[in-house]
C-alpha cells in the first residue's frame, strides 16, 4: 500500500468519506438517539465518517506520522499571525458570500454537509451541544482530513498542489455548489496558516471560530447584505478591513519565515521548489480516485 502514489489513495480516502456523509443523509437520526439526545448520535457519526477512516489511512500509510501531520502546537509569537489570518478568511467569505447571494440569489442556513442543522431550544445545554457538534467536531475531524493528511499526502508535488488540491475536496466535501468558492477560499487560508505556523492546531483553530462566527453572528451581516440602502458602504469597511488583515497576515508571515532563518530552523520538505510543476499538478488531477470525488460530488448536487 506504501508504494502506491498518494495521488491516488489521498482522494480515494476522501472519496469513502462523501459516500459516507451522503449514505448519513437517509439515517433517521431520531431513531439514534441516545437519551434523548440527538446531538450525540450527530458526534458519534462525525466521528465514524472522518476519525475512523483517517486513522485507518494514517495505520496503513506509515509516513503520516505526528510530525507530517504537523500535530505540534504553534508558539505564542505567532498566536497574531493566527489573528491576522481569521480577519483574512472572515471578511474574505464575507465578500464572496456578498457575491454568491446576488448571483445566485440564495441563503441557506447554517448547516454542516449540507445536511445537518442546528436544532432545539436556546437553553445553555442546548448551545453546548450545538458548540460541539457544530463548531469544535467539524473543525477537529475535517483539518485533520484536510490539512493534516492530504497536505502531507501531497507535500511531494509542491505547495500549490496541495494546497489546490486539498482546498477543492475540502469544498467538495459540503455539497454546496453555490458556496464552492467560498469553502475553497477557507480552505487556501487555513492551509496558509498551517504551512506558516508548522501546526495543524492553527487551521484547528481558525476553522472553529469561523463555525462559531457562522452560528452566532453570520445572520446579523446577511441582513446587511440583504439591505441595498446600506450594502456600498458595508463593502467599502470590509473591502477595507480585508485589506488590512491581508497585509497583516503577510507581515506576521514574513517574520516568522526571517526568525526561523535567523534561528537556523531546517525548511520544511515543501519549502523546495520543484520541478515540472504543471505535470504534478495534472497528474494528481487525472487521479481516477480524484476524478471519482468530481463525480460524486456533482451528483450529489445535482441529482441527490
Amino acid at each position: 500500500m506504501q508504494k502506491i502514489k498518494s495521488t491516488f489513495t489521498a482522494p480515494l480516502l476522501v472519496l469513502v468519506i462523501y459516500v459516507l456523509l451522503i449514505l448519513s443523509r437517509y439515517i433517521k437520526l431520531e431513531s439514534l438517539q441516545i437519551n434523548d439526545n440527538v446531538y450525540l448520535s450527530m458526534i458519534i457519526l462525525q466521528l465514524l465518517i472522518f476519525i475512523i477512516p483517517g486513522v485507518f489511512y494514517c495505520k496503513i500509510r506509515t509516513e503520516n506520522n505526528t510530525k507530517s501531520l504537523r500535530i505540534t502546537k504553534f508558539s505564542a509569537r505567532k498566536a497574531w499571525f493566527v489573528a491576522s489570518c481569521f480577519g483574512v478568511l472572515i471578511f474574505g467569505s464575507t465578500l464572496l458570500n456578498t457575491a454568491t447571494f446576488y448571483i445566485f440569489g440564495s441563503n441557506d442556513g447554517y448547516s454542516v454537509y449540507n445536511t445537518f442543522s442546528p436544532m432545539g431550544n436556546d437553553s445553555w445545554t442546548n448551545l453546548i451541544y450545538i458548540v460541539i457538534t457544530f463548531a469544535i467536531l467539524p473543525a477537529v475531524t475535517e483539518e485533520f482530513i484536510f490539512r493534516g493528511i492530504l497536505l502531507s499526502e501531497y507535500s511531494s508535488y509542491g505547495v500549490a498542489t496541495a494546497v489546490f488540491l486539498s482546498s477543492a475536496m475540502f469544498s467538495m466535501l459540503h455539497f454546496n455548489l453555490n458556496q464552492f468558492i467560498v469553502y475553497f477560499f477557507c480552505g487556501v487560508v487555513t492551509a496558509y496558516a498551517v504551512y506558516i505556523t508548522q501546526s495543524l492546531f492553527a487551521a484547528i483553530l481558525l476553522h472553529f471560530l469561523n463555525n462559531l462566527y457562522a452560528i452566532f453572528f453570520e445572520s446579523i451581516l446577511w441582513d446587511v447584505i440583504k439591505s441595498p440602502n446600506s450594502l456600498i458602504f458595508f463593502l467599502f469597511v470590509i473591502m477595507t478591513l480585508f485589506i488590512v488583515f491581508l497585509v497583516l497576515s503577510f507581515n506576521g508571515a514574513e517574520n516568522i519565515l526571517y526568525t526561523a532563518g535567523i534561528k537556523g530552523e531546517e525548511s520544511p520538505p515543501e519549502a523546495k521548489k520543484r520541478e515540472g510543476g504543471i505535470k504534478l499538478l495534472f497528474e494528481a488531477l487525472v487521479s481516477p480516485s480524484f476524478l471519482g470525488c468530481i463525480l460524486v460530488y456533482l451528483i450529489a448536487t445535482l441529482v441527490l
